[in-house]
Order: C-alpha cells, then structure tokens, then sequence
C-alpha cells in the first residue's frame, strides 16, 4: 500500500513541476507554502515522506492542479479547476490575474503551445485597446456578474479601474509570446456585437458616439488579427520580433462552445468555457485525450488563412468586417 501511495505523490510531484514557470524553485516554494525546513520539502519531493491531507488540500489550491489518480481513469468522473467569480470587482481583479498568470506560465514553459477553438473571439483580442478593455469589463461586470456598483451605471470608457486595464494588457502581452493555433468560424465575432447592439438598445451606452466607437474598435482588431494571420506572428510591433508563433483556421463547422488544450512542458491541459467567459480546467488524462482529438479533428476539416490562403484569408476578413459595419450602421440610423 505504501509503494502504491508513493507512486501516486511521485506522478502528482511530477504534474506540479511540469506546471511551474521555469525561474520557480519548486522546493523552496513548497517549503514556504507548507511552512517546511527545505530539507523536509525535499524529503516529499523525493517521496521518502508522504504527503498528509492537509498538505495536499494546499499543495492543490497553491498550484492549481488537481489530485484525482485514482479516478481520473473511471468513467464519467473528471475533476476541473476554476475560479469561483461572484459580483465583487476585486474578485473580478484575481480573475484577470489568474489568466494572465496562466498563459505566462504556458508561455515560459518549453515547447509551449495554445490550441484554441474559437466560439466567441479569445478575450485577449479585445485587450490592445483601453476603451474596448473598458468596454468588455464593464459587460461582464453589469450584465453577467450583476456587480452592484455598476447596477445603475452607464458605459463610461473612462470610469473601468486602471488596474484592471493593466492586468487586461498584460495578459494580451503574454499571449503574443506564446505559440498558438486558433479556429475561428464567421460566428465567432458574433457575441461581441451582440453585446454592443444590446447595450446601446438597452440604453448603457452613455453617448451614441461611445457606441460606435466600439464598432470602430471591432474593425480595428479583425485588421489588426488580419495583420498577425498574414505574418503568421502575434509579435508585429514596432521593435518586436516577428518570430512565426501564430496559426489562425477557419472552419465551416460550427464549434459550439470555447474549448482550449495547452501544452506545459510535458503536461497538457484542457480548458473549457464556464458562464460565458469563465474558465474550467483539468489535466485528467482520459479528458485531454478526448479534448485534443477533438481539436485536431476540427483543424484538419478547416482551412489555414495565416501565411499562405492570402484569397481565403481575405474573403474571411472582409465578411467579418461587413458583419461589424451592419452593426454600425443599424445604431447609426437610430
């Protein structure tokens, strides 16, 4: 029985360190975590002392990765991770963190890699601008999470805590340096302009102008994605690399839901969508299998637009800008 349970804690050792960013020192961050002498943090790495419940509750908690060896391989039973979101702004903050802390630990990691299957535009997108970060904040914060401070407001691109559009570049800047691959569909845009027809028949947008400004914005980030896809690079700035991190698919079937596989070293991760732009995760063995072939499967029925498919890649992306100029000018005639 102990052989076994050692077996175990050396497979969840090994989840943990595959997870970590690479300048982490996960011993001395075990020992300040469990409170421990280095020596008897290393005595659990080595698995020469077994974990008891307690640690292993904050052990999960510490490094987000679950402990379910014995019954990730039964069926119907999967464990995911998430942050519980409620109508608090400063809950909102740790959410932002969280992500941002995640896709740079993807990306700090070797042989990094994002598979996304895009049903709605990865929220990264939206953070290049400060008014549409304010925009999409401001959304989630008054229409999913009822945040009572935001209850009777107006959208005001000026009234979103600063921080929280720091945390929101941050994240967008980790991403660009992380090597991806996304799917997109001419829906996947869909529910951002959605969003902005119901605020502004709604009556939260406090200027007509604020309104289409927002359109503005949606057209200035399919241009500027449109710019990536062809350089097949996140990192087009100025002074920025150009290094080729970036695949971009369009498929013609419907994908029905925001599903992600990300490569941490030699651990896979598979995230799914959870109360509209919330995020569940897990590393269960048996549920990342089935999450990448499916991923795969939908890749290989979709058509590459980023760096060759210019005809392909152009059609998509003025379809895509028509979608958006519809929305303008409806609010426009109002």
């Amino acid at each position: 029985m102990e052989q076994k349970a050692k077996i175990i804690q050396e497979q969840f050792i090994n989840r943990i360190k595959s997870a970590l960013a690479p300048n982490v020192s996960f011993v001395d961050e075990l020992a300040d975590l469990l409170n421990l002498s280095t020596d008897s943090a290393y005595r659990r790495i080595r698995c020469e002392t077994l974990f008891n419940i307690g640690e292993i509750t904050m052990v999960c908690k510490h490094f987000r990765v679950s402990f379910d060896p014995e019954i990730q391989h039964l069926a119907n039973k999967v464990s995911f991770d998430y942050l519980k979101l409620d109508d608090k702004k400063d809950n909102f903050k740790l959410w932002l963190h969280a992500m941002g802390n995640d896709i740079k630990k993807i990306g700090g990691s070797p042989n990094n890699e994002i598979l996304y299957a895009a049903d709605d535009v990865p929220v990264w997108h939206h953070f290049f601008s400060d008014e549409l970060i304010s925009f999409k904040l401001f959304y989630w914060l008054k229409s999913i999470l009822c945040s009572p401070e935001y209850a009777e407001a107006l959208f005001d691109p000026n009234e979103i805590d600063p921080e929280l559009i720091s945390y929101a570049k941050e994240l967008l800047n980790n991403y660009n340096r992380t090597t991806s691959t996304e799917v997109w569909t001419e829906d996947t845009i869909n529910s951002t302009l959605k969003q902005i027809e119901y605020f502004w028949e709604s009556g939260y947008f406090g200027k007509k102008s604020d309104a289409l400004m927002m359109c503005d914005l949606m057209t200035e980030e399919i241009n500027l994605l449109q710019k990536k896809a062809a350089k097949s690079s996140k990192l087009i700035g100025p002074g920025e690399s150009g290094v080729e991190n970036f695949k971009l698919y369009k498929s013609e079937v419907m994908i029905g839901n925001n599903s992600i596989l990300a490569n941490i070293g030699s651990t896979k991760i598979a995230y799914v969508s959870n109360n509209t732009f919330n995020m569940m995760s897990t590393t269960n063995a048996d549920f990342v299998h089935e999450n990448e072939h499916w991923l795969q499967n939908l890749v290989r029925k979709s058509t590459l637009i980023s760096g060759v498919g210019e005809k392909q890649r152009n059609q998509f992306f003025r379809l895509l800008r028509d979608k958006i100029e519809l929305v303008k000018n409806k609010i426009e005639n109002q």
